[in-house]
């Protein structure tokens, strides 16, 4: 995989990250995303770092953006591997570190299959996100988890969406995922089967049809994220995803 490629990525992650925000705020060696109508959702309020910088000015400077803002949460994103893995000192008070493989699709596509995959509305999709989001965070308000499942109206700000999904008998959504596609570029995320109807293939169908769907769209990068030493990372590159770029993600939560 060339460096081209992963070049382009970083710009598709960065213009889709601006693109959703209702504040930028330059820092230099950075930048930090801020949504005012979403402050529940971690991933639209937070400091990426992309150039040099001491840590310890990065903590500094995620206390007094988000801090200044009202909001609890601490958020940190390092892009570049070596400078991540040597935050951690810096960031010893908070509670989650994890390493985000990027991985990039090879481009020979898997044959597509016939299968009851569609895309889905966002009123369709909402319910869905809501009873999940509800299931693994049982203590956030109603206000919260709203948040959480709507954030993903966003999207549209900064590329062009489609949210795929497979329902039951019932009509019900027990798979989904979420296809954005700017420049040429598409990133496939969120993949989410429903425990009760794993091992069914419905994981391989969503990311067959998203592959398909954004080379008919024109794309011709495909990538995802996933997290480095979990199980999900083998499943992607056994569908021809190759791991490329490391970034270092830093979590402090809200105190209560």
């Amino acid at each position: 995989m060339g460096d081209g490629v992963w070049q382009r990525i970083r710009g598709f992650e960065e213009r889709f990250a601006r693109a959703q925000a209702s504040e930028v705020v330059e820092l230099g060696w950075g930048y930090a995303v801020l949504q005012s109508e979403f402050t529940a959702s971690w991933h639209h309020n937070r400091v990426i770092v992309t150039g040099d910088v001491d840590p310890g000015a990065v903590a500094a400077t995620a206390d007094e953006v988000l801090g200044g803002r009202g909001l609890g949460h601490r958020l940190v994103q390092f892009d570049r591997d070596e400078q991540g893995a040597a935050a951690v000192r810096a960031f010893a008070c908070y509670q989650v570190h994890e390493r985000i493989v990027t991985m990039a699709h090879s481009g020979e596509l898997p044959p597509r299959t016939s299968t009851g995959v569609e895309a889905l509305s966002v009123a369709e999709l909402v319910p869905s996100l809501i009873a999940d989001w509800r299931a693994d965070y049982p203590d956030d308000t109603a206000e919260q988890i709203r948040e959480l499942a709507e954030r993903i109206t966003l999207y549209e700000r900064g590329a062009d969406v489609t949210f795929l999904g497979v329902r039951d008998d019932e009509g019900d959504v027990i798979a989904r995922g979420e296809l954005y596609i700017a420049d040429g570029v598409a990133q496939f995320e969120n993949v989410i089967v429903r425990p009760e109807h794993r091992e069914k293939g419905l994981g391989r169908q969503l990311v067959l049809e998203a592959l398909h769907r954004s080379a008919a769209a024109g794309a011709d990068v495909w990538f995802l994220i996933a997290q480095a030493e979990d199980w999900p990372r083998g499943w992607y590159e056994r569908l021809g995803y190759r791991s490329g770029p490391v970034v270092h993600v830093y979590q402090r939560m809200p105190s209560r």
